[in-house]
């Protein structure tokens, strides 16, 4: 949640001893949830450093012998915010890395591709509360991102064709970070807040007022398949407030009774095969 802060965030240090532990649990608790998904596949980790971040990389193993195809997974804004908007959280990681749990049900080529300061670093220089906050769609954090997957793309030369998988601000980042790799050929926006001016404004929150919006880009490098993936039950960012925002050509899938957090009872491998058969329907 990111309500409109009322006054200047307190620092962690004068935090009710109650509040602080609460927080320590709930990082534990975090920490473990991830733990267990990344395991549960399992997946090689690694770390790329980019300007001075460290971004997390998740890598199914033996992902190099797989083919050229690799689907790229990018995590959500996570927890940005605390005590209603009131309180700047010291690390944004979510509490459930969303896309990450999409990941682990998909079968095929898949890269884990961090955000600056999420996961790691978010106490250290350069990471600064602006990242996960104001500018964490910013030129800067696009930039970052787009270089460590050029980065490990060169890496890993037999991949030739990706598709990036954004969950909420994840296909955000997606849609913006597609246009500046050109291995990518395919975007696939999960709720996605696609204007974010339009976004803050529903909800009274913040306006992230160094960020990209993905609704003013101009043009849209060609050969890419984008497609934008809602709930129609999603009060966050419902479809009806972010169509206008769709790049030029894209594709819509509105998931029937699901909301803000995919995808409902409806596995992730399903929603992918619908996607692959109306691409492979379409002339």
């Amino acid at each position: 949640m990111e309500k409109l802060a009322t006054k200047k965030p307190p620092a962690f240090s004068f935090l009710p001893l109650a509040l602080l532990a609460l927080l320590l649990n709930a990082c534990a608790s975090s920490q473990a949830r991830f733990e267990t998904l990344r395991d549960s596949v399992p997946l090689r980790q690694d770390v790329a450093q980019v300007q001075g971040y460290r971004l997390l990389l998740l890598e199914r193993q033996a992902l190099a012998e797989r083919g050229a195809d690799v689907r790229v997974y990018i995590e959500g804004d996570g927890r940005p915010w605390l005590a209603g908007g009131e309180l700047i959280a010291a690390d944004p990681t979510p509490r459930k890395p969303l896309a990450l749990a999409l990941m682990a049900q998909d079968e095929g080529g898949a890269l884990y591709l961090g955000r600056p300061c999420y996961f790691l670093g978010a106490g250290e220089a350069p990471c600064h509360p602006r990242d996960w906050t104001s500018h964490r769609y910013s030129e800067q954090v696009v930039a970052v991102m787009s270089d460590a997957l050029s980065k490990w793309l060169a890496s890993h030369p037999r991949i030739s064709r990706v598709s990036l998988v954004g969950y909420s601000g994840g296909g955000v980042l997606a849609m913006l970070i597609g246009e500046r790799v050109p291995q990518v050929r395919q975007v696939i926006a999960v709720a996605a807040p696609l204007d974010h001016a339009q976004w803050t404004k529903l909800h009274a929150y913040s306006a992230l007022s160094g960020s990209l919006n993905v609704a003013r880009q101009s043009d849209w490098r060609p050969g890419v398949e984008r497609w934008a993936v809602f709930g129609e039950q999603d009060n966050n960012v419902p479809y009806a407030a972010m169509r206008h925002a769709l790049p030029p050509g894209a594709r819509v899938l509105l998931l029937p009774g699901v909301s803000h957090e995919c995808c409902g009872d409806q596995a992730w491998t399903s929603i992918l095969g619908r996607l692959n058969q109306v691409a492979a329907a379409s002339p």
